[in-house]
């Protein structure tokens, strides 16, 4: 009896189980191929096993997303250089196999991460990329792939009409050496530290011969092979610029400047240690801005400071969210006069990495009082002392935007107990605001929240201070 209701319970196990099966495998092929979409190439492969209704559905997928982590495991041969090369070889065969094999489809996206792989050879990445092109490749990310010997950009990439978005990281040349229209269609372009400009010139055409370009991301080892980076575009909408130092052979002589013609941008993100000079013409249209840059040591820091008031600064006035490094403060802060513009739409403004910033608390009420609208104030990561007090938060002088729409202040950083003129001037003087935050340790909290107890004699609001947070909020 006990054996014949065992046999009951598996076979309904197993009708259960074929009924599972049955239900899976008559999924529309089309959904499968969507769910396997969000995997990446290794892991929608491993579904093959599953049944043989899935045995070959991952192979008409759209989309190839190979990376070289996927494939390291734990070395076990004695000799790791051996194991690594056997691992980097697989990966290289993996890719030429799916990218430049017999199916033909159309991608619409293909990702390949080879950071930590090595350097390759410079002509087997241009034939990934001509293969990507062949099949009408929409989204193209080849990152982390440096070469031995870089190649020249392949041209058949330049003429494609299905390329959307270009993400290169990877050890090529790129030579534009006349005008002429390339990526008809491309939206998005990002060209991390290994892409190599040939010259001045080839950057210059490249990024104005993108007819529809909206978005623009480079990164570079300093402007290394620049005297000149030219940005201009009447498409583009955001700019992101990181440029890490100067290059060691860079000549002294050599003026490095960074010229940005983009009328219609609203977003503008620039990180910049190296550049002496900036060209700005028309930034009317931007909305976001958020500049860190550093002041040229090798030359005249008053002149830097002007030069960044006067041609960049004073260009963003119509911006709506403002953020400025201590670093930008710092340069600022040597110009000959604080020649602030004002801006009429600004609403957000963050000084962020401050450490160094209390001791400019002039050039930042200066920014106050050239703000008539500002709603939202962060002072993120800085160091304060009492010598350092902001004697302008003594004054009388009261910013237009502290009686009508500052809301929301938010402080955070070390040493904050030089802070204290900062809040009780915030706290006294912004008449409609709902929220003050300080966020720093255990024991210089304790002594500003019995500081700040006298305000709640004065307005309505409660008080809240745990995990070393104080903040501050007004009915």
């Amino acid at each position: 009896m006990f054996t014949n209701n065992k046999r009951q319970n598996h076979k309904k196990q197993a009708e259960v189980s074929d009924s599972e099966e049955d239900r899976l495998s008559k999924l529309p092929e089309g959904i499968i191929t969507q769910i396997l979409s969000f995997l990446s190439t290794r892991e929608s492969v491993q579904t093959s096993i599953l049944s043989t209704r899935w045995k070959y559905i991952w192979s008409s997928i759209p989309a190839l997303d190979l990376t070289y982590s996927d494939f390291e495991s734990k070395v076990c041969s004695r000799d790791v250089n051996f194991h690594k090369r056997n691992v980097i070889d697989n990966f290289l065969n993996v890719v030429d196999r799916l990218l430049t094999g017999h199916s033909q489809h159309v991608l619409d996206k293909v990702h390949i991460d080879g950071s930590s792989s090595g350097t390759h050879d410079g002509s087997r990445i241009n034939a990934w990329i001509c293969a990507a092109i062949k099949r009408n490749v929409h989204k193209l990310h080849l990152l982390g792939l440096d070469s031995t010997k870089p190649h020249e950009l392949h041209q058949s990439l330049l003429s494609s009409n299905a390329l959307v978005v270009l993400k290169l990281d990877v050890n090529v040349i790129l030579n534009f050496p006349m005008t002429s229209t390339c990526f008809p269609n491309l939206k998005v372009l990002e060209l991390e530290d290994l892409v190599i400009f040939k010259d001045d010139i080839s950057a210059q055409n490249l990024i104005s011969s993108c007819p529809v370009l909206e978005d623009l991301f480079i990164s570079r080892d300093g402007l290394h092979n620049f005297r000149t980076l030219n940005l201009t575009s009447w498409s583009l909408k955001k700019l992101v610029l990181r440029c890490y130092g100067t290059p060691d052979d860079t000549p002294e002589d050599t003026a490095q400047i960074i010229v940005i013609d983009i009328p219609a941008l609203e977003t503008l993100d620039i990180f910049d240690v190296g550049a002496q000079e900036y060209v700005v013409k028309d930034l009317s249209s931007i909305i976001n801005a958020k500049v860190d840059v550093s002041i040229d040591y090798c030359g005249d820091p008053m002149s830097y400071g002007t030069c960044l008031f006067e041609l960049l600064i004073k260009r963003i006035f119509n911006v709506k969210s403002l953020q400025l490094s201590e670093h930008t403060m710092l340069s600022l802060s040597c110009s000959n006069s604080y020649n602030v513009p004002t801006f009429r739409n600004l609403t957000y403004l963050k000084f962020f990495d401050g450490a160094d910033l209390p001791w400019k608390l002039k050039l930042v009420m200066e920014f106050l009082k050239k703000s008539p609208v500002l709603e939202v104030l962060i002072f993120d990561g800085f160091i304060f002392s009492y010598e350092e007090q902001g004697t302008p938060f003594k004054s009388d002088v009261v910013p237009n935007c502290f009686t009508s729409h500052l809301k929301t202040v938010k402080i955070s950083g070390e040493g904050l107990e030089g802070s204290w003129e900062m809040v009780r001037y915030f706290l006294k003087n912004a008449k409609v605001l709902k929220e003050l935050t300080v966020k720093t340790n255990y024991e210089e909290l304790k002594w500003l929240k019995i500081d700040c107890e006298d305000i709640f004699k004065h307005r309505r609001g409660s008080m809240t201070w745990s995990d070393g947070k104080l903040a501050i909020s007004f009915v």
